[in-house]
């Protein structure tokens, strides 16, 4: 006799765009938000942690923090008044 897996249903409620966002990303993946969703909960269990590390830093920040692991790909300067002038500042 063969083993059926049983599933269950979890409803959760997030901002309608948010969950398009994550449909297309999902999709561009080859997965469904369910699978994606799955995996998620999979790692947590797996890990007894979140599969991410939460940071309260400004998006801003998180962006540079994410520029300056890639240095070679950052402008540079041969001179502060030419930084500056590229600023507008």
């Amino acid at each position: 006799m063969a083993s059926t897996k049983k599933e269950t249903r979890l409803n959760i409620r997030i901002d309608p765009e948010l969950k398009d966002a994550a449909q297309i990303v999902a999709n561009d993946m080859g997965m469904d938000l369910s699978v994606a969703v799955t995996m998620f909960i999979t790692k947590m269990v797996k890990d007894h942690a979140l599969p991410f590390t939460p940071t309260s830093l400004p998006a801003e920040t998180l962006e540079a923090l994410k520029e300056a692991e890639h240095p070679d790909k950052l402008k540079k300067y041969s001179t502060p008044e030419a930084m500056w002038e590229d600023l507008n500042v």
